[in-house]
Parts: structure tokens; sequence; C-alpha cells
């Protein structure tokens, strides 16, 4: 497990400032939607591990994992 702060994480993820606002991804944590994240006290934080390793789609990742390929 490798956490990274929600910040940290935005600007891996989308390095060209493009990607979502900080309210729209803590929206995301707090709704589940973001794979990975978990809070620590009152920051986000995500597991880079786990969210490189998904693709952010329910329907893509039941296939993916119905083939084998998950």
């Amino acid at each position: 497990m490798r956490l990274i702060s929600l910040e940290n994480y935005r600007k891996t993820k989308f390095p060209f400032g493009d990607g979502p606002s900080m309210g729209s991804l803590r929206r995301q944590c707090r709704s589940g939607d973001l794979a990975g994240a978990r809070k620590e006290g009152k920051l986000w934080y995500v597991d880079i591990d786990v969210a490189s390793s998904t693709s952010g789609d329910p329907l893509v990742e039941k296939v993916l994992s119905e083939i084998g390929m998950l």
C-alpha cells in the first residue's frame, strides 16, 4: 500500500491541470467512486497501487474480471 495525498494524486493523474477540481475528487472519495481512497483524520489519501489497477468504470471492471484479466 502506497498512500499519497489527494492533491498529489490529482497532480500525478492530471499533470496538465485538465482534471476534476479538488471538490469533485473529494466527492468521489466520499461516495466510494475513487478506488483506493481512504480518509486519515481530515485528509483524503489514495492508494496508488489500487487506483492504477482499476479503470474507474464498474462495467469495464466486471467484464475484465469475468474474462480473467483482473
